[in-house]
């Protein structure tokens, strides 16, 4: 009888251990579970709570923005508002009279102008041949160089022509043809020449492009 008490103790207390261990086991296994729940819904919450908490940061950082430029609209020259008004400008001084200098009216004669720029038409040289035939250029009072160069009267586009190549001239009512000392040599009527008068219906060759002389006069 003895015996069975002994081992039933130890039977027991064995069994006491066991539990225990069970028992921690248990807790172990259920606060694991507990952590990786919370971590699981925390990390729920951060992805559901990430659009509206950027809303509100955005929503905050224009609030920021506009108060920061309502403070720089007042340090520039205050809030204008419907009836606000700027600060005059202590360079401008607005006159007496209510009219600024530049509104005042000028009288322009137009006539004088043109009478210093324009000159009218007293002939024209039409393109025979080449690329540009057909083109025609007026011939005004004075001077009227022919060549290649962009300054020139009467621009061509024949290699064989010099910059500044040949001149008409028209004087006292007279039209004179001049050659400018060009490499290739100035043709009227097709002979060359150095100077000689125009009359209408003239030929006239540079290089290898050929025009007719028209008068007016």
């Amino acid at each position: 009888m003895i015996l069975n008490i002994i081992a039933d103790f130890f039977k027991n207390l064995g069994q006491a251990r066991v539990d225990n261990v069970m028992n921690s086991a248990n807790a172990k296994k259920m606060g694991a579970i507990t952590k990786a729940k919370a971590g699981a819904a925390k990390q729920f919450n951060k992805v559901v709570d990430a659009p509206g908490k950027a809303a509100k940061e955005a929503l905050a950082k224009r609030g920021g923005d506009q108060k920061a430029e309502q403070k720089q609209e007042k340090k520039d020259g205050g809030d204008m508002g419907w009836f606000g008004r700027k600060k005059p400008d202590p360079q401008y001084n607005e006159p007496q009279s209510g009219f600024a200098e530049s509104e005042k009216t000028v009288a322009i004669d137009l006539n004088a102008i043109n009478r210093g720029t324009f000159k009218p038409c007293v002939g024209w040289v039409v393109v025979l041949n080449g690329e540009l035939r057909g083109r025609d250029f007026r011939l005004v009072d004075g001077k009227n160089t022919m060549g290649t160069a962009a300054d020139c009267d009467v621009v061509l586009t024949d290699p064989y022509l010099s910059s500044k190549h040949s001149v008409i001239r028209f004087e006292n009512g007279t039209f004179t043809l001049v050659d400018l000392d060009s490499t290739n040599g100035t043709f009227l009527n097709e002979r060359r020449m150095t100077k000689d008068d125009l009359i209408d219906n003239d030929k006239i060759r540079l290089g290898r492009t050929e025009l007719k002389f028209k008068s007016l006069e």
